[in-house]
């Protein structure tokens, strides 16, 4: 257990090592202002449009989940549910009957 802290430890360091290596060699190049913000903005401007994508593809991804998630649940209702000549399943009908039974004993 004391390993895997340890292990973490190191990791978190150098990745905030190498954060500050990257910030510290970019503020120090040898740019003027000029291109430094440039590069900057460039950055910036990146990243935005990457979240955006990412939030478009998650987006895209939740209604494909929810509208397979809703068929799904139409065919369990239609599989579970009301026959053609309005008879109920023994599933629906055993459920119904545990729920009534549960309320006449409260």
């Amino acid at each position: 257990m004391a390993d895997r802290k340890i292990v973490k430890s190191f990791v978190w360091g150098t990745v905030a090592g190498a954060l500050t290596g990257a910030v510290t060699a970019l503020l120090f190049a040898p740019k003027p202002g000029k291109e430094l913000r440039k590069d900057i903005a460039d950055t910036a401007q990146l990243t935005i449009e990457k979240t955006a994508d990412l939030g478009r593809q998650a987006g895209a991804t939740a209604q494909s989940i929810a509208r397979k998630t809703s068929d799904l649940a139409s065919g369990l209702r239609s599989k579970f549910g009301k026959k053609d000549g309005g008879e109920e399943t023994a599933f629906v009908a055993s459920a119904d009957q545990n729920e009534s039974e549960e309320t006449s004993a409260l």
